[in-house]
């Protein structure tokens, strides 16, 4: 009897994707917390699995007292420095083009806490000419990159991490 032959995908090629799932974030909660929980330090609302920002709910959430206060994803992965992804920005484009380029950070940072409050920015290091910011997760540090690209173009190298989820940007121009 033969035995079949199994494809084995391989992570070589510049074209190949690494498929990360949400369950490999040990900051994530690994079931529903059962009810709906605000965080204490953000003032996001989780009703399940999904958190979300709504200031008008919080605080009817609070005066009701039934609701537990825990702190979010986001907010644990800022307190502990534990982020997921790092974009450097480095060329002498950046110094001449500072404000707008934070601009555009920024902005970007507004659009992801949007759809979901757990994307955020967790610090923002400017040092010999270089601009370092880290992230609470690894799709936002993308974003920066690929917007900062199609904004003020320059070479972007991205670099996901194997092992755990995290993801190096590199932006230059």
């Amino acid at each position: 009897m033969k035995t079949p032959i199994v494809a084995r995908r391989r992570y070589d090629t510049a074209s190949s994707k690494k498929s990360v799932g949400s369950e490999t974030d040990s900051y994530l909660a690994k079931g529903a917390p059962g009810k709906m929980v605000v965080c204490h330090g953000c003032h996001a609302i989780s009703a399940g699995r999904r958190w979300y920002q709504d200031e008008a709910v919080y605080a009817k959430l609070l005066k009701t007292g039934t609701v537990k206060e825990v702190y979010c994803p986001a907010c644990e992965k800022i307190r502990d420095g534990y982020p997921s992804g790092q974009v450097t920005l480095k060329g002498p484009f950046l110094a001449e083009h500072h404000d707008e380029i934070l601009r555009i950070i920024t902005n970007e940072e507004k659009r992801a806490r949007e759809r979901n409050p757990l994307h955020r920015i967790m610090s923002l290091r400017e040092e010999n000419g270089q601009l370092e910011i880290t992230t609470t997760d690894e799709k936002l540090a993308q974003r920066i990159g690929r917007e900062l690209r199609k904004a003020c173009g320059g070479t972007v190298a991205y670099g996901w991490s194997h092992d755990n989820k995290f993801l190096r940007v590199q932006w230059e121009r």
